[in-house]
């Protein structure tokens, strides 16, 4: 976290979780800080030119201010305000009605009612409109009548023009903070309804886009659901009439591919929603014990039989990742790769490959299968989508395997050609 000796300093290292509350409590103390500082080089002054009357006021004055700056770090803003606010308007009038208008003292009670204004919060403006008045009064009553209650000076000495110098300046300089702090408040609020108006479109934005993918996945998981039930009881329809032992046969293994597909639609499913809802949980990720594990579940998949698997993998390779979602991401490719081999090729293979770069992995799925158009490329992604209706899966597997890898912080392509076969690149982060 980057050090500011300043601001903790003057309001400690408390934690203020608004950011007008921290503003404020900035503006408390910098206040406080310049009311002490001014009580002390008002008794150094008057000591200098040996002038000893307000001394006592002066000490006052640094005490009220101290005491204030210790209140604001200790974080009791209401009451620290109410002595800053409080004391300097009975302090003003006080020099006020007992000193000649060239001091410059009637000054104060404009930056000392801003004052009073910024420094309460919005739901206290009742104290603020309170200290607001009694400033305005006691101006009034200084400014209008005779009455003092310090000695009246009469005449000029050798500090009023000093004194009204300095009176000016530390007047001009709370003004111009208070009016700087109303200004910051105004751009950070700008900016924030700015930053929230953005993400409230994106937002919606991506509401739109999940509704209409919502829409297609009720649809199409209807219909996919539906389809190999239809199917099955056509079969079971069949065989019921049949008496032939070959055509029983038959009608079950038609059975089990049906079976075969429906199972592999719920497993898309099922793998939709954990890349949806699941948090996402980097661990050590050895890739070759994911390949064999993948490679296990598809060992009873007519394909691999005919299709030979490579890899290419550094031994014992590691990489922090989601562990669920990559074996998600992986297993598509890979069984996708088997399911549309080319058969009419003598040597069919699937090449799995990593490449270790400066910051982020590259996995390569390569296969010399039947290929994708070209056409088709930008759109295998999407939810549902089927290049052709030969096409044997439920086409949620490459969306899915596009959003886990979203996931994983990383991105994927592909590049085909139909007839040669596929390669589908993977790049992710390594931390």
């Amino acid at each position: 976290m980057r050090s500011r000796p300043l601001r903790d300093f003057i309001i400690g290292k408390t934690i203020i979780p608004s950011l007008k509350l921290y503003k404020q409590a900035l503006l408390r103390g910098q206040i406080a800080i310049m009311m002490l500082l001014t009580g002390v080089g008002y008794v150094g002054i008057d000591i200098a030119y040996s002038i000893y009357r307000n001394v006592p006021m002066y000490s006052l004055i640094a005490v009220i201010g101290l005491v204030a700056f210790l209140l604001n770090r200790a974080r009791h803003y209401r009451l620290s305000t109410i002595v800053i606010i409080l004391s300097a308007n009975i302090i003003i009038y006080l020099f006020a009605a007992s000193e000649p208008t060239t001091s410059g003292v009637y000054i104060f009670f404009l930056p000392v009612a801003l004052s009073a204004i910024v420094l309460f919060r919005y739901q206290e403006w009742y104290w603020a409109f309170g200290f607001v008045m009694l400033g305005v009064s006691l101006f009034l009553l200084a400014f209008l009548s005779d009455f003092t209650i310090l000695p009246e000076v009469v005449g000029l000495d050798a500090t009023d023009e000093l004194y009204f110098l300095i009176n000016y300046v530390i007047a001009t300089t709370v003004s111009v903070l208070i009016v700087y702090f109303l200004i910051n408040i105004n751009y950070h609020v700008e900016k924030s309804l700015r930053e929230n108006e953005s993400r409230l479109l994106q937002l919606t934005e991506e509401l739109r886009q999940s509704n209409t993918e919502l829409d297609r996945f009720v649809y199409s998981v209807s219909h996919d659901l539906r389809a190999p039930l239809s199917s099955l009881m056509g079969l079971v329809t069949l065989a019921e009439k049949t008496t032939s032992t070959e055509e029983t046969a038959t009608l079950l293994s038609m059975m089990r591919n049906r079976i075969d597909a429906q199972e592999k639609f719920i497993r898309d499913i099922i793998d939709y929603s954990r890349n949806a809802r699941l948090n996402h949980e980097p661990e050590d990720t050895n890739l070759n014990d994911i390949i064999r594990e993948i490679m296990d579940n598809l060992r009873y998949a007519e394909e691999v039989s005919s299709v030979k698997i490579k890899t290419d993998i550094p031994e014992n390779y590691s990489l922090k990742t989601d562990k669920v979602r990559l074996k998600i991401v992986l297993n598509n490719l890979v069984s996708n790769a088997l399911k549309y081999h080319d058969r009419h090729k003598p040597e069919r293979f699937v090449q799995i490959q990593v490449k270790n770069e400066n910051n982020h992995c590259e996995i390569l799925v390569e296969d010399n299968g039947v290929g994708i158009k070209a056409d088709h490329h930008e759109k295998i992604f999407d939810m549902f989508y089927r290049a052709s209706e030969n096409s044997k899966g439920s086409g949620l597997g490459l969306y899915i395997a596009r959003e886990a890898v979203k996931k994983l912080g990383g991105q994927i392509t592909v590049e085909s050609e139909l007839g040669k076969g596929t390669r589908f690149k993977i790049m992710l982060p390594k931390n």
